[in-house]
């Protein structure tokens, strides 16, 4: 019964999990999705050099694409700077218990 409280993991162990395991496979699947839609209005681009609808269909594909990727790189960035604000990027730095001493109080005499 009290293996499942002796095994519990931390806050910042689920935190990290869940960036490990969920956040940042969505990120990476994101900057995909992001890339291919530029590759495709490059493609589309090039391909209907002579249509200018064609083109300009291309043209926006781009567009959508970087914006995309810069979104991406805004939400990695925030992502990180979050985690490592709260410090919660590696869930082995608190595993040990932390002990405070604090220094000893001197007597201090004042004169009258």
């Amino acid at each position: 019964m009290f293996n499942y409280v002796a095994y519990a993991k931390s806050f910042d162990s689920i935190v990290f999990d869940i960036n490990r395991t969920i956040l940042n496979p969505l990120i990476q699947f994101a900057f995909i999705v992001a890339f291919v839609v530029f590759i495709w209005g490059v493609a589309e681009f090039i391909r209907n050099a002579n249509n200018p609808e064609a083109r300009q269909k291309g043209q926006k594909h781009m567009m959508w694409g970087i914006i995309g990727l810069v979104i991406m790189v805004g939400v990695y960035g925030i992502l990180n700077i979050l985690i490592n604000t709260f410090g919660l990027g590696n869930p082995s730095i608190n595993n040990k218990e932390q002990i405070f001493t604090p220094p000893p109080i001197k007597e201090i005499n004042i004169p009258k």
